[in-house]
Formats: C-alpha cells, sequence, structure tokens
C-alpha cells in the first residue's frame, strides 16, 4: 500500500492565527496545488479527507480527476487547539509551547493532546481496507506528522521535526508490512 499524504493548501488567515480545527477556506490560487499534485501523484484507488473546507475542496478536485468521491473522515481534523482557536499565536504566549505538539499528554485549554491525535489518525490507518494499493489522504500537517510517527514507529516527539508544507505530498509504502518514507514535501 502507498499512502499519499497531501497537506492543504494555504488557507485564507493571517499567518499568526490558530486554526486548528477552524473551518477556513483556502487562499486564492490554491487550484496550482492541484494541477501539480496530478502530474506527481499515483493514480488513487480511494480518496479521503478531512471534513475541513480547506482540505475538502482539493480532495474534490483530485479525486474527480480519477472518478472518485472524496470520502470525509473526522479521524483527519487538524489537532484540536480549544480556546485557542482563532486566535493571535502571538497572544496566547509562552504557554503554547507547553502545550505543543512535543507533548502526549498536555492540552490547549479545551482542546486536545497531541496523543490524542496520534490515536485517532493510529485508527484510521488501521481501518484502511489492505486490499487498497494507491490512497490518497488530504489532511493538515498534524495527521500527517502522526501518520509518520505511527507507521515509521517512531517516538511521539519526532512528529514535531517534520515541516510539513501547504499543498506538499508525503509517500509512505508499505511492503511485506513495513513502511518506508518515500517523499517528503514533493
Amino acid at each position: 500500500m502507498e499512502l499519499n499524504l497531501i497537506r492543504h493548501p494555504r488557507p485564507a488567515t493571517e499567518p499568526d492565527v490558530c486554526i486548528g480545527q477552524l473551518d477556513v477556506e483556502c487562499a486564492a490560487g490554491w487550484e496550482a496545488h492541484a494541477e501539480r499534485l496530478v502530474r506527481v501523484m499515483p493514480p488513487p484507488q480511494r480518496v479521503y479527507t478531512s471534513p475541513s473546507r480547506r482540505c475538502r475542496v482539493l480532495a474534490e478536485r483530485l479525486a474527480s480527476g480519477h472518478r472518485l468521491k472524496a470520502q470525509a473522515d473526522a479521524r483527519l481534523l487538524e489537532l484540536n487547539f480549544g480556546d485557542w482557536e482563532g486566535r493571535r499565536w502571538s497572544d496566547i504566549g509562552h504557554g503554547a509551547a507547553a502545550a505543543g505538539s512535543d507533548s502526549l499528554s498536555l492540552a490547549p485549554p479545551g482542546g486536545e493532546t497531541w496523543g490524542e491525535l496520534l490515536a485517532r489518525v493510529e485508527d484510521f490507518l488501521a481501518a484502511l481496507p489492505r486490499s487498497l494499493e494507491q490512497v490518497a489522504i488530504v489532511t493538515h500537517s498534524g495527521p500527517v506528522r502522526a501518520a509518520l510517527v505511527n507507521c515509521l514507529g517512531l517516538p511521539a516527539a519526532a512528529g514535531t521535526r517534520f515541516d510539513v508544507g501547504y499543498g506538499r505530498l508525503t509517500r509512505l509504502k508499505e511492503t511485506s508490512g513495513e513502511w518506508r518514507l518515500e517523499v517528503l514535501n514533493a
């Protein structure tokens, strides 16, 4: 199986805003990501997406190009930043570092932990039909990092070491039960 994990295009927000599960549109020009991804990705058998608009729009474009329908799954949502959603990171302050994605047990007020996100993504991956060879997943940076941690057997804190770009493709390939990272940020 090959997992083609795609982070959504840049959101239509100020760069300093915490958006997590806040549902926002893509910034103008997102279609260029779809055109590029069609060229660098193998044709998927199935397309999954986070329910967020910034993911769905790209997933639907990719799926329709292969006569498929994108399937939304809430387990692919970004980390829930709770009370921080919609606020500027600069206003949240240094407390954000304490509840960042390198902690399994700390969460933003009203939000979820990195460990909870890891568990959601692990559950999603375990439920994928093993008969699929090519899967496209349009999601957020948190779930892409969680998939890398889960599939590659990395320590949870290693997820923060991956820079996952907007509209970029990360590919994981499973052969004989072993996962390998083939592409990062294509």
